[in-house]
């Protein structure tokens, strides 16, 4: 396949965004026949400043230009992935419906796998496939919240800021940063004396309330919270 970079006739000059700069790179792009798949495949065959690159797509018609650029967006992608499964935690969530049928992590064969019996079990499913969509779509929120605040009270975080950098490897402070920040704020506001409307309402479900039972004695009890359920 390497072989190809020799064929100089094949290529093409163009300019393209690799890694967010733009550079002039020879690109060039065929279809050829791929043995696993026992089907044709668009190869991608570029020459960049990092060096020669091939890419494979399943689209016969994919721009070669457009493949590179959106390879090379990649780090991005991961980069927010990452964010969002070790920073927001949004991969975590714990929602299941007694209509999903059980089976292994690892099914042997597609055939194995159990369909819902009912349109009523098939409702139940969406409802918690639209939990789990929900859960990661407020977190994706939150992260850029973070980020929003970063960027325009970049001044105010890093004030507030009482943990420990050895070196500050940009000038904007990162999510994590943000979020250290926002949660100790949370905190102090919590146990002020005067905090906040919010806090105030939070406080209300958290800390227990005193209440005079009929005998004159003080007893303690916890504000009953309501709560959604998919299924019951």
């Amino acid at each position: 396949m390497f072989d190809l970079f020799d064929q100089r006739e094949r290529f093409s000059d163009v300019e393209c965004a690799i890694y967010g700069k733009v550079e002039t790179v020879s690109i060039a792009s065929l279809n050829l026949l791929w043995k696993p798949t026992a089907g044709l495949i668009r190869f991608v065959l570029a020459v960049t400043k990092r060096g020669p690159i091939i890419l494979m797509c399943s689209d016969l018609n994919q721009d070669p230009v457009a493949a590179l650029e959106l390879y090379c967006t990649r780090v991005r992608i991961e980069t927010m992935f990452d964010m969002l499964k070790n920073l927001m935690g949004v991969f975590h969530y714990r929602f299941w419906t007694k209509s999903l049928e059980r089976h292994s992590r690892k099914p042997r064969k597609n055939k194995d796998l159990k369909k819902p019996t009912s349109g009523e079990q098939m409702g139940k499913i969406r409802l918690c496939f639209a939990a789990y969509e929900r859960f990661v779509m407020i977190g994706s929120i939150a992260l850029g919240l973070l980020q929003l605040i970063s960027i325009k009270y970049e001044k105010s975080v890093w004030k507030e800021f009482k943990g420990f950098l050895r070196t500050k490897s940009r000038k904007l402070p990162s999510e994590r940063t943000v979020k250290f920040v926002i949660a100790d704020l949370l905190v102090r506001d919590l146990f002020s004396i005067a905090p906040g409307a919010v806090i105030r309402v939070i406080q209300g479900y958290i800390f227990t309330k005193k209440i005079v039972e009929p005998e004159g004695q003080w007893s303690e009890s916890k504000p009953k919270l309501k709560s959604t359920v998919i299924e019951t």
